[in-house]
């Protein structure tokens, strides 16, 4: 990395028609300064100068910066949001300092009071106006926003599909009509700012199988199924063609799969177990191999957990939300790491989604503020 620069400006100096005095920064001091900044620091530290800018988008930087975690929650019925009496409504949460768990502020969104939100990945929201065949995608971190063009259907399902691991783009996924084993598809691309209408076949598997829970990693989404029990994939890349994995047990309502270390992982609890199978990809065929079975109890008091999700390449590392808390539990040495992840004093929340990804990822600039919302 070139020697960066920053400019300290005086403002008498200014007002006196003085050029600012400048002062040189070497690449480890700003490096360092950087990395020292909360994450929505970071973020808002590109408009600084150029100079900024290209040293938080350098690899170098970025490959130091942390994992952060993010997730959607709704408030219990007996509690406040985060205790901030959000009602019933969703809120979008990221692990703050001092181990808190801190409520997003959407204000930047013209429409956040009033938008309906269909779905959240790695970061972005996926949202609706109420009424209206008009979808927005909001990047709390970044604060901005993006107004999608009308699709041609009424979907029946929503899914947002963003994996900034593997690029700058995202999808929007709608399901505009069932079939018997298959759904007539509309697809957005924010490359190709388009919709693009697919016929798709679930390989075989029932439409009314597949489960709300969804995965997206490498330009395909995952969808876990019941009768039969399998994982439909879906490739992004290639027109939406799906093919089925076949899973080791049935699948109950908590199960979800994950990306760990490459590889394919498969979450669930079973008989007051929580088991982790990792999929051998094996070429020709495919199996699962149980790594982790840990008892329900030896993890935490009261019996009541949920997968969210897996460290990205530590496959011993989950993520479980117990009332009311997240908990970091490493699975290999069967013990709390002592990151644990409160809400706020007396606030009662459900996680229903979390994603932990490297900090840089969510610094993306995937879209940018569309301007004017859409005549109504």
């Amino acid at each position: 990395m070139a020697i960066l620069k920053s400019c300290s400006v005086d403002s008498d100096a200014s007002a006196r028609g003085f050029a600012p005095e400048e002062i040189d920064l070497g690449d480890d001091v700003l490096a360092e300064i950087i990395l020292r900044l909360p994450l929505d620091s970071v973020a808002r530290s590109r408009c600084v100068s150029k100079n900024w800018c290209a040293a938080i988008a350098d690899g170098y930087v970025r490959r130091r910066l942390p994992l952060h975690m993010s997730m959607i929650c709704f408030p219990d019925d007996d509690g406040d949001a985060l205790g901030g009496g959000g009602g019933s409504r969703p809120v979008y949460a990221c692990a703050g300092e001092g181990r808190r768990l801190e409520a997003r502020d959407l204000g930047f969104f013209p429409l956040h009071d009033s938008v309906i939100f269909c779905d959240g990945c790695n970061g972005l929201l996926l949202c609706r106006a109420p009424g209206s065949p008009e979808f927005y995608v909001v990047s709390p971190v970044t604060r901005s926003w993006a107004a999608l063009p009308r699709p041609a259907k009424e979907p029946r399902l929503s899914v947002l599909a963003f994996d900034p691991l593997v690029g700058q783009h995202y999808h929007v996924i709608n399901f505009t009509g069932w079939r018997d084993r298959g759904a007539a598809v509309e697809v957005f691309s924010s490359e190709t700012r388009a919709w693009a209408a697919h016929d798709v076949e679930f390989g075989g598997v029932p439409a009314g199988s597949l489960s709300g829970s969804v995965h997206c990693h490498g330009g395909a989404v995952y969808f876990l199924a019941s009768d039969p029990d399998c994982v439909v994939r879906m490739d992004l890349a290639a027109g939406l063609a799906c093919t089925v994995i076949d899973l080791p047990e049935p699948a109950d309502g908590d199960g979800r799969v994950a990306h760990s270390g490459g590889r394919l992982h498969y979450l669930c609890s079973h008989s007051g177990l929580l088991k982790v199978w990792s999929l051998e990809d094996d070429r020709p065929r495919q199996r699962w191999r149980l790594k982790h079975a840990v008892r329900v109890s030896d993890v935490v008091d009261g019996g009541e957990v949920r997968f969210l999700a897996m460290h990205p390449e530590n496959q011993a590392v989950v993520y479980i939300w117990s009332p009311w808390k997240v908990v970091e539990y490493d699975l290999g040495k069967r013990e709390i790491t002592g990151a644990a992840w409160e809400f706020g004093k007396g606030a009662r929340n459900r996680v229903v989604k979390t994603w932990l990804v490297p900090s840089s990822c969510y610094l993306s600039d995937c879209f940018a503020d569309d301007g004017p919302l859409p005549a109504r």
